[in-house]
C-alpha cells in the first residue's frame, strides 16, 4: 500500500512536466532545419589518428528550385596537414579524390568566409575548408559521395533523393 501511494505521487508530480524539448529553445528557419536533416559526416582514421573529416549537406532537397540542374552539396573538409603548405590547399595536394556514384564533380568552388551559402552547413570552425560541389544529374535514387586516398583510406556519405 505504501509503495502504491509513493508511485502514485511520483506519477502525479512527473505528469506536470513540460512537453518542450531542447530544440524548442532555438529558433531556426525552415532551410536551416532541412540542412541539419541533410548533414552527413564521416572520418578517415589511420593508426588511431584522424586523417580527414568530411561533412556535407545535400542542397537539392533544401532549395529544389535553385539546384535542379544537377546534384549539389556544400562540403566541409578537414585534412591532417602535417608539413604541407596550407596556402596551396586542394584535394590533390593531400592525395584525395572526390566522386559521387563514381563520377567526378563538375563544380568545385571554394566558399569564402563571408559567403552566405556557408551558413547552410551547420559546422563552423577555422580549420575546415568549405566548398560548393556540383555533379551531373543522377537517375539513381541513392547518392554516394566518396572521399578517398590510397594511403589513408576512404569515407562514403550516403543520401537518398
Amino acid at each position: 500500500m505504501r509503495f502504491s501511494w509513493l508511485a502514485l505521487s511520483a506519477l502525479l508530480m512527473l505528469s506536470g512536466c513540460s512537453q518542450k524539448g531542447a530544440f524548442d529553445l532555438f529558433s531556426m528557419d525552415e532551410s536551416h532545419e532541412r540542412a541539419v536533416e541533410q548533414l552527413r559526416t564521416g572520418t578517415i582514421v589511420q593508426s588511431l589518428e584522424t586523417k580527414a573529416i568530411f561533412s556535407t549537406v545535400y542542397l537539392n532537397p533544401i532549395f529544389p528550385e535553385q539546384y535542379k540542374e544537377g546534384e549539389y552539396f556544400i562540403g566541409a573538409f578537414y585534412f591532417d596537414k602535417g608539413n604541407l603548405d596550407t596556402k596551396k590547399w586542394d584535394l590533390e595536394t593531400y592525395g584525395y579524390t572526390l566522386s559521387m556514384n563514381g563520377k567526378k564533380a563538375k563544380v568545385f568552388e571554394e566558399l569564402k568566409q563571408n559567403d552566405p551559402r556557408r551558413a547552410l552547413i551547420p559546422i563552423k570552425n577555422n580549420w575546415n575548408r568549405y566548398y560548393l560541389m556540383g555533379f551531373e544529374p543522377s537517375t539513381s535514387t541513392s547518392l554516394a559521395l566518396k572521399l578517398e586516398n590510397n594511403q589513408t583510406g576512404q569515407v562514403v556519405l550516403n543520401y537518398q533523393k
